[in-house]
């Protein structure tokens, strides 16, 4: 059973006005004029009634009484909810859970709570908004129960709200919850501690959850080569994870799978030692709990090599090759022992340079605390040995292919699993001339690189918090080629990696920890709205929380971050939300405006009041009736009036988005992209870039882009999608399945996948669902290189399109694909030469106008032939 409400109810007290408007239409017109006719004198005989002043009747004045109460009820808003509540409340308190496991269906909750404010619109219930997370001290110190306020500004107060990225306060929350009220519960379905204190003052309540389904990073930390990590799913969630590591521009690197063995998954990600340090966060679903934040791209590891006073040229030192491996990934700073001691450096590399157990006590000290010591052998070690060996080591060096040796060099034979050069290769080219040998390996030491005859090339051991590592040979190409190899360079940025740990650079005395980047619960990343500090020796304890959120803290010119994961133990688990005594809340449906029918009917009563006015006077005839066209021309006015602006008693709804636009049928020109990569930004940026510069070369005028889930039903008719294919890497069925039905309506897709593409296997991956016919390479006369610029190439590699659309058949290519990073060179935001940016312009505007028109330049494929002909058969 429904119920009428109206959004202005004192609005009907017009209708005390009718008895004043029947009054007035019953009210005689003033009497005539009178004026002397000369020539009535001639009927003076004759009696002459006065005439009577014609009236309505009374069925046209009660017609007109219900045509004024129609208007009167339309201006008042009235609606009509098809499922009422039973008992309509006075006050209703609203309880939202806005943690960060509400994240990723944030919007759905945020929708039920306003469609119940909407359901009561009208009633006279007051409302009261109260989101369960933890607040900052301050807010809780003067933070009592929520004020109640009607529907619009409920309304109002749910869009200011948002997620998050920290836990919840439900035990906090029950204590500020108003008494004498109904309460709704919108919870995200998981059980915290406060959610019993909080579930029995809501005793007798309703309830509402959304749990859901998207993975949690319960623990992650570099490992050998890559990450380490440990994920968590509610139950009945996905099979498996899909995870990527991301740059700081969104960027993929690498992605991997992490399936569940019932709730808990463990992934071991590697990820390429020349990308390591360009790592800025990794993403295994929505919201700031399935986001981890690595400072890769922020912070460098910060290295100080030391080398020996032997005054060797620069290019027969080791600390050149060194320098020459690292520089591009570490910050590198060339130091002396003295200066050592008091540097901030992560790791120390050490170009034989032996040392004392007194002189390498400061620097043991360092380790202990968490440092890298790196060090190479070399004549002076050999001689005097070193106290930063991870091994004990036998005087002396181990000589190969002398003049007194049998033996010929040999190469590295091997790496050790497990360890950070495990699965290296080429170790076999490298001659080893020269090498430490170890006496014995203590308990506690590893080898990570051997010969053919297994003695070690690299060996280390923990110390304390930090690492000792030695590599037998030296960094000068006198004892091996190994400085003269590529191999030498990946080693070396294996190494750093280890110095990323955030033990390595935790110093007593380093300035507090100050938030410089703050995560949202939307897991991206902005300035900070609050100030946050975290002094140095608590850093290690610190948990994301109201007064330290989430997000890169800066120390001097170290950056760290601190992730959700500080407050999720290792062994966490989803547990279902127990709703004792609470009852499940029916979703309530939207109210139906009812003004608009309203005003309509008025409109037609009134056309009909004109005719049957014309009828009365008999100015009403059939055929060519100026009465009748005037009607219609009113009645067709006001109908015009109504549909374009109705005038509705309620607030001012808000302004379509593009999707609803499009949803209307109105003509809008847009260009698209795939959001949620972790990329929006730069890729927006990109699009804007493009659409300024179609709107100032051609009559194209797109509008502002739109951003667009690809599992979304309805993609729209948007002429061009931009795929960043380097930050979401695979897509699923129903997502292809989308995507395909767009591509079917003549829609086109431009994979970029951020570097030349070569049909690799993440490509082949991400396209195999669209299931896409044979592909070509567009050369310098497909159609695309000639829809508005005559240009050689689209930049990037090579560019892949459906066979067979170069021109000739006219048929239109829906895919392009390839790796020119189009939308960083669109914005500017990847530094290029400018005839790079303005080729990657000129690409952008071609395939939209290609999009666009399609093959209608084709005809200039042919263009060298028709001047051939041309030339050939004109005369001499």
């Amino acid at each position: 059973m429904g119920g009428l409400t109206f959004a202005a109810p004192w609005l009907l007290a017009a209708a005390a006005v009718l008895p004043l408007i029947y009054i007035l239409l019953r009210q005689a017109p003033p009497p005539a004029l009178r004026a002397p006719l000369p020539s009535l004198k001639l009927l003076s005989r004759e009696e002459i009634p006065p005439p009577q002043a014609a009236r309505p009747p009374w069925w046209l004045l009660l017609f007109r009484l219900f045509i004024a109460a129609l208007l009167i009820a339309a201006l008042a808003g009235p609606s009509w909810q098809p499922q009422p509540p039973a008992n309509l409340p006075q006050r209703l308190v609203i309880v939202i859970d806005n943690g960060w496991a509400a994240a990723p269906r944030w919007a759905e909750m945020v929708d039920a709570a306003e469609r119940r404010v909407e359901s009561l619109s009208g009633t006279g219930t007051r409302f009261a908004i109260l989101p369960t997370a933890a607040q900052r001290e301050e807010r809780n110190g003067d933070g009592g129960p929520p004020r109640f306020v009607d529907g619009a500004t409920a309304r109002a107060a749910l869009a200011a709200l948002a997620p998050q990225p920290w836990g919840l306060d439900r035990a906090g929350a029950a204590t500020r919850l108003p008494s004498e009220a109904s309460y709704l519960w919108i919870a995200d379905g998981y059980q915290t501690d406060g959610a019993t204190d909080l579930r029995r003052r809501l005793e007798g309540g309703e309830i509402l959850t959304f749990p859901s389904a998207a993975p949690v990073f319960t623990d992650l930390g570099p490992a050998a080569g890559g990450y380490a990590m440990r994920l968590a799913r509610p139950g009945g969630g996905q099979e498996h994870a899909a995870v990527r590591v991301l740059t700081q521009n969104g960027r993929e690197i690498v992605n991997g799978a992490a399936y569940f063995d019932g709730a808990g998954a463990a992934l071991r990600l590697p990820v390429p030692a020349a990308e390591q340090n360009r790592a800025a966060r990794i993403v295994a679903g929505d919201g700031p709990a399935s986001t981890f934040l690595t400072a890769g791209a922020s912070a460098p590891p910060r290295v100080a090599i030391l080398d020996g006073e032997s005054g060797d040229p620069p290019l027969q030192s080791g600390s050149f090759y060194i320098r020459r491996a690292i520089e591009p990934q570490a910050e590198i700073v060339r130091t002396d022992l003295a200066e050592a001691e008091r540097s901030d450096a992560a790791m120390f590399i050490l170009d034989d340079v032996p040392l004392s157990e007194a002189a390498a006590a400061p620097l043991l000290d360092r380790v202990e605390n968490g440092a890298v010591a790196v060090s190479f052998a070399g004549p002076r070690t050999a001689e005097n040995g070193t106290a930063l060996s991870p091994v004990p080591l036998r005087s002396g060096a181990r000589a190969f292919g002398g003049t007194l040796s049998w033996q010929e060099p040999q190469g590295i034979a091997r790496f050790a699993d497990g360890s950070p050069l495990a699965g290296l290769t080429g170790g076999n080219d490298i001659a080893i001339r020269r090498q430490l040998l170890t006496r014995d390996l203590p308990d506690g030491a590893m080898v990570w690189a051997a010969l053919a005859d297994g003695t070690p090339v690299v060996t280390a051991a923990r110390r304390g918090a930090g690492l000792l590592i030695l590599v037998h040979t030296s960094a000068a190409p006198d004892w091996s080629d190994l400085p003269l190899s590529g191999l030498f360079e990946t080693i070396m940025r294996r190494f750093l990696p280890l110095a990323a740990n955030p033990r390595a650079l935790d110093i007593a005395a380093r300035a507090p920890w100050r938030l410089e980047r703050q995560m949202t619960g939307t897991a991206a990343l902005m300035t900070p709205d609050v100030s946050a500090e975290i002094p140095a020796d608590r850093w290690e304890r610190a948990v994301a929380s109201p007064e330290t959120p989430p997000g890169l803290y800066r120390s001097g010119d170290l950056t760290q971050a601190l992730n959700l994961t500080s407050t999720l133990r290792r062994d966490f688990r989803f547990r279902p939300l127990r709703t004792d005594g609470l009852s499940p809340a029916a979703d309530m449906a939207p109210p139906i405006p009812l003004g608009r029918y309203l005003f309509l009917a008025a409109c037609l009563l009134i056309a009909a009041d004109m005719l049957l006015s014309l009828l009365l006077r008999g100015a009403l005839r059939l055929g060519h009736s100026p009465g009748l066209r005037t009607s219609a021309q009113v009645t067709g006015a006001m109908a015009a009036l109504l549909l374009a602006a109705p005038l509705m008693a309620q607030g001012p709804a808000p302004s379509p988005g593009p999707a609803a636009e499009e949803d209307a049928g109105m003509p809008r020109l847009q260009l698209a992209y795939i959001g949620g990569t972790g990329a929006d930004a730069a890729v927006r940026e990109g699009l804007e870039g493009l659409s300024q510069a179609l709107a100032r070369r051609t009559a194209v005028h797109p509008g502002e882009p739109a951003r667009i889930a690809p599992d979304a039903a309805n993609i729209g008719r948007y002429p061009v999608v931009y795929w960043p294919a380097y930050a979401r890497g695979s897509m699923s069925v129903r997502e292809a399945q989308n995507i395909r039905a767009y591509l079917d309506r003549g829609g086109l897709v431009l994979f970029d996948f951020g570097r030349p593409f070569d049909g690799t296997t993440n490509a082949r991956r991400l396209l195999a669902p669209l299931g896409l016919p044979s592909l070509a390479e567009a050369d310098r006369n497909h159609v695309l290189m000639k829809s508005y610029y005559l240009i050689g190439s689209a930049g990037g590699g090579a560019l892949w399109v459906e066979a067979g659309t170069a021109g000739e058949s006219g048929r239109v290519s829906s895919v392009a694909i390839g790796g020119g990073d189009w939308a960083n060179l669109w914005s500017g935001a990847t530094p290029a030469a400018p005839s790079v940016r303005e080729n990657a312009l000129r690409f952008g505007i071609n395939l939209v106008m290609y999009a666009l028109t399609g093959t209608y330049k084709a005809d200039q494929v042919h263009t060298e032939t028709l001047l051939g002909r041309i030339g050939r058969s004109a005369p001499e």
